[in-house]
């Protein structure tokens, strides 16, 4: 890995981390308080995390529709 960092595409691939998938888990931590799993094992805490980007999926959904309805 330290290898790859010193490369100049893998130092693109890392900027480029930032902008894809750190907003998400940071999303996912500070609005809806993931903080950690309550289920243990892989599988469990896979589908904790699909309920909680479900129910922030969702919730994006709902203000967009009583946005565009209170317009």
């Amino acid at each position: 890995m330290r290898h790859q960092m010193k490369t100049p595409e893998g130092l693109a691939a890392y900027a480029h981390r930032g902008a894809t998938a750190e907003p998400v888990n940071a999303h996912l931590k500070d609005q809806t308080g993931l903080r950690r799993f309550s289920r243990r094992g892989l599988a469990a805490a896979t589908s904790e995390l699909n309920l909680a980007a479900a129910v922030v999926n969702l919730l994006k959904l709902h203000r967009h529709t009583t946005a565009a309805l209170a317009t």
